[in-house]
């Protein structure tokens, strides 16, 4: 057993471990645990050396141990799973998670994310794989990433006021995306607090939901930090090839995109149902509602 801190608990999770992934025909079983034989100076204070063993069914439906490997995650904050959703991420790039596939998952106390022992169940979803596979969380809080993208894909799905809405958003270091723009209407974010317009606060999101209604872009910081909405973007356009009937806001993303490559932008379509992701002034991911 991985995991063997407590006898009595590890004994009780592999038991628990094992029934759950047959009832629910699960692919993967994988145990995340601080790695004990890491150099503690090497840990910056946010980050973390985790070692990972990862057990895979075979054509036989018997788990097999596949592969044991070491990473290193951000710490949790709050009990967050951010960090190991993070692990899973790369699995999908080294090929070893695919679409479709359940992973029961289990970590100890040893990670920091405040519990004794923890079992969740994630199944690996086509935005998840996508996301994934392009590494696009690669210069990105995973978790301000993820923020943005549920916000666009609820104005995807619902538009605004009983209408679709196109609307993006410009993700970076905000220094390398402010030159590239200029704010022609009045910032409705001016003037407040910066930590109240973190994208990934929950209370935020129906402002951000009306204010995707204004011309213009979303600028958020790496961090989260929303610096603006309503802004243009004034960025060279020269070399980008985009799919015909894609208009001038696609564009000028995708132009920003290319001239600051760890800039990420996600746009919503005016037509509505239709997220685009663009990296280096290409689009690596379109979802569709």
């Amino acid at each position: 057993m991985p995991i063997e801190r407590n006898s009595d608990i590890s004994k009780t999770i592999s038991e628990t471990v094992a029934k759950l992934a047959n009832d629910i025909e699960a692919n993967i079983i994988l145990f995340i645990t601080r790695n004990d034989e890491a150099d503690p100076v090497l840990e910056e204070s946010f980050t973390l050396n985790i070692k990972g063993v990862l057990f895979k069914k075979n054509e036989n439906n018997l788990f097999v141990r596949h592969e044991d490997y070491k990473t290193t995650i951000l710490k949790s904050i709050d009990g967050s799973l951010m960090p190991i959703k993070e692990v899973l991420r790369e699995l999908v790039v080294k090929k070893i998670l695919d679409v479709g596939q359940k992973v029961v998952c289990v970590t100890d106390e040893s990670i920091g994310a405040g519990y004794t022992g923890l079992i969740f169940i994630f199944e690996v979803d086509k935005v998840f794989f996508k996301i994934s596979s392009h590494k696009l969380t690669e210069n990105i809080d995973p978790l301000v990433f993820d923020s943005v993208l549920n916000i666009a894909i609820d104005i995807a799905k619902e538009g605004r006021e009983g209408r679709k809405i196109g609307t993006a958003f410009i993700i970076g270091e905000k220094e390398n995306i402010l030159k590239h723009t200029k704010q022609m209407i009045f910032n409705p974010f001016a003037g407040y607090p910066e930590e109240v317009r973190k994208v990934q606060d929950p209370s935020i999101k129906e402002t951000i939901k009306e204010f995707s209604q204004l011309d213009g872009v979303f600028i958020i910081d790496k961090d989260g930090t929303i610096l603006t909405a309503g802004a243009y973007i004034n960025a060279k356009d020269d070399g980008i090839e985009l799919p015909h009937g894609l208009g001038t806001r696609h564009r000028s993303c995708a132009a920003l995109t290319k001239v600051e490559e760890n800039v990420l932008a996600i746009v919503v379509s005016e037509s509505g149902g239709i997220i685009r992701i663009f990296r280096k002034g290409k689009v690596v991911t379109k979802l569709t509602y």
